[in-house]
């Protein structure tokens, strides 16, 4: 390695960050509360992997996220391991969701309420991990839980989390389709249960099993952190100190231009429907 590509790669491992969501940065706190319970210097030589795209393969099933870690020419094999709530749990959680309007409004939407866990709360239980819960399990002989492999793990996972904040419900039990499905049934006072997964269509007979895409209706929000993927990428190569600000600024713009002009739209489309209503 050339020391010019040896400071490009310090730069990035200096740059990017993880927790570009207020969820992330709850898992990421969670995880580092840990390193108040014993002397570790694992979690920043984990954080330095994940920088540095050392993990692959990440997945996420209920009670468990697993993935590979590659360190000096070995390959690992992790899995972080995290309680699955019980139905009861989950029936006492979504009655609780569904009794706060803006919480089953955010989560239809596809956001996480920040006081989800408030919520969660009055039901006994929350949906972040609490101190004890976490488990990891890895190849290597370091018997520190986690290891700094498995601290590698996490810090991806909460990238992840930026980017899909239903995988941590997912991890607890319930995929996004499953926990939307129960929180409509629950704001509608039905009993319907989720669909299995064999009453599910594959996607790619879902997408072409018809009707008319228009009737959909959608429901925008404005971006909440449009930069976010630029500064998990780092700078761009052969790129100036400045650069990785200077396009996550842009972005910021670009999104702010986009949601204004979204807006005077639907302002425009609003104003057209009264005028006609009125007119006839």
């Amino acid at each position: 390695m050339s020391p010019a590509t040896g400071r490009t790669t310090a730069a990035r491992d200096r740059q990017q960050t993880f927790g570009a969501t207020w969820w992330s940065r709850r898992w990421i706190r969670a995880l580092e509360s840990l390193g108040a319970t014993y002397p570790n210097t694992r979690l920043p030589r984990g954080r330095s992997l994940a920088r540095k795209g050392a993990v692959q393969g990440l997945q996420v099933q209920p009670g468990e996220v697993t993935a590979r870690v590659e360190q000096g020419g070995r390959t690992y094999q992790v899995a972080l391991c995290l309680p699955v709530f019980t139905e009861e749990q989950w029936k006492a959680g979504v009655r609780a969701l569904a009794g706060q309007i803006q919480h089953a409004a955010s989560l239809l939407q596809g956001q996480m309420p920040e006081n989800i866990d408030e919520t969660f709360g009055k039901a006994g239980f929350t949906l972040f991990p609490r101190r004890g819960e976490f488990s990891s399990r890895c190849g290597c002989r370091d018997t520190g839980d986690p290891c700094v492999h498995g601290a590698a793990v996490h810090y991806t996972f909460a990238g992840a989390l930026d980017d899909n904040p239903f995988l941590l419900p997912a991890l607890r039990g319930h995929n996004r389709e499953e926990l939307l499905a129960r929180l409509r049934a629950a704001r509608s006072g039905s009993s319907a249960q989720p669909a299995a997964a064999t009453d599910r269509l594959p996607a790619d007979e879902a997408f072409f099993a018809g009707g008319d895409l228009a009737q959909i209706p959608l429901h925008p929000l404005p971006p909440s952190a449009p930069d976010h993927l630029i500064r998990r990428l780092g700078p761009p190569p052969a790129g100036e100190p400045g650069d990785t600000e200077a396009l996550a600024a842009l972005a910021r713009r670009a999104a702010a231009y986009a949601w204004e002009v979204l807006r005077a739209e639907e302002a425009q489309k609003s104003g057209s429907g009264s005028g006609s209503g009125s007119g006839s």
